[in-house]
This record gives structure tokens, C-alpha cells and sequence, in this order.
């Protein structure tokens, strides 16, 4: 299998992106069987150890991961054309994709050490704010192309005191090849994807705090 995490530019049409879902139809592709017994599955990433030192006086506040609508249900999605995409009942998430991102995001960037600590409740005191969203998340079923999981988020980072001062923003999407569009593979592909891609925003976050540091 093979994953290639690819920047994306982050512009304002992702909220335009997060409220209009009326352009996409849902049908076509395989038959799906709604009355079968429901089949749950997780995405769960582990950055693996815990970073040997930590930054000190840096709390991040982690807000609630955005999914875009048409990828917000926890049924998975196929894409079978050019704007039509198919949901697979009974293929499930276990847990809502929003709820699911948050917290493999947390886990992953409190481990990373970057961070003094990464909360989530907002009446927490913090030093930065980000802002996260994923605007794509599907099978790739299309005829003309080969069989991929998609996974695609966008990042922003701001002062919290003044979140309006955008201090760091970041787009990346991964297309993990698979061997064939079935749910268990699209997950398996996106577990590989969303490990690629969190390693790579570490390295951007480990960039970023270089240079302010440097100053």
C-alpha cells in the first residue's frame, strides 16, 4: 500500500465547503444492503512513544474537529463519479468522524511533546488555539481511477488571545493506494493516511516553532 501526503492550499472557500453539500448526489455504484447487520470500524493512529522532552508554558486549546457535511456521517462513503458519492450501510464508524479526528488529534500532538499540554475545554486557559476540518474523507470507486482512500484536512493555528491573528494554517491529503475499494481496505487506508499525515503536520508545527523561536 502506498500513501503520498500531498499540501493543499487552505482558503476561505473551506467554509463554503462545510455548509453546501447540495451539490452532491448520493446513488449509484454497488448495491448496498441497508437491512444488514451493521459492521462498525475505528481509525486509530498511535504516534508510538512519548516525546522525551516537552515544551514549557505552551498550551494548545484543541477545538472540535469539523467534518464537511457530506462526510459526517459515520456510515462510509464511496466515490463512484465525478460529483456522486454512495454511502455503504451497514459499514460504520464506531464513533462520529468529528469526535473520532478529535481525539486521535489530541492524543497524537499531546505526545509529540510541542505542546506543555492539549485540552479541549474551552474555558481553559491556552496559549494557541487550533482549529482543524476534514473536507475529505471517502473510497475512491471512480472507473478511471485506481482504488485509494482519501483523507484530507486543514489546520489553523491562531494566538489565544487574539484568534483573529492567524499565526499558522496548513492543508494535507493523502491518497493511500489500496488493492481493492471495499470498507475494510478504505479504513485501513485511512489509518495509514491519517498516521502520514499527522507525522507530517508535527514536522510543519516542529518548523514553525523553530522559526518563532529563532527570533
Amino acid at each position: 500500500m502506498r500513501a503520498v501526503v500531498t499540501p493543499i492550499k487552505c482558503l476561505l472557500v473551506l467554509v463554503m465547503m462545510l455548509t453546501l453539500s447540495a451539490c452532491f448526489s448520493w446513488g449509484g455504484g454497488d448495491e448496498v444492503d441497508a437491512n444488514a447487520e451493521p459492521r462498525y470500524y475505528v481509525v486509530d493512529v498511535d504516534r508510538g512513544s512519548v516525546a522525551q522532552s516537552f515544551a514549557r508554558d505552551r498550551v494548545l486549546l484543541l477545538k472540535p474537529v469539523r467534518v464537511v457535511p457530506h462526510f459526517r456521517d459515520k456510515t462510509i462513503v464511496y466515490r463512484v463519479n465525478e460529483s456522486e458519492y454512495q454511502s455503504q450501510p451497514p459499514h460504520q464508524l464506531f464513533t462520529e468522524p468529528s469526535e473520532m479526528f478529535t481525539a486521535q488529534l489530541r492524543r497524537w500532538l499531546q505526545k509529540s511533546g510541542l505542546f506543555s499540554q492539549v485540552v479541549v475545554d474551552e474555558t481553559a486557559e491556552a496559549d494557541y488555539v487550533l482549529e482543524a476540518a476534514v473536507t475529505a474523507l471517502y473510497g475512491e470507486k471512480r472507473p478511471e481511477y485506481s482504488p485509494q482512500a482519501i483523507v484530507e484536512m486543514q489546520f489553523f493555528m491562531s494566538s489565544a488571545d487574539e484568534q483573529q491573528n492567524m499565526l499558522f494554517q496548513t492543508g494535507l491529503r493523502v491518497d493511500a493506494d489500496i488493492e481493492k475499494t471495499t470498507p475494510g481496505n478504505v479504513v485501513t487506508g485511512w489509518r495509514q493516511g491519517l498516521d502520514q499525515l499527522l507525522t507530517t503536520l508535527e514536522q510543519d508545527f516542529s518548523d514553525y516553532f523553530a522559526k518563532v523561536g529563532a527570533r
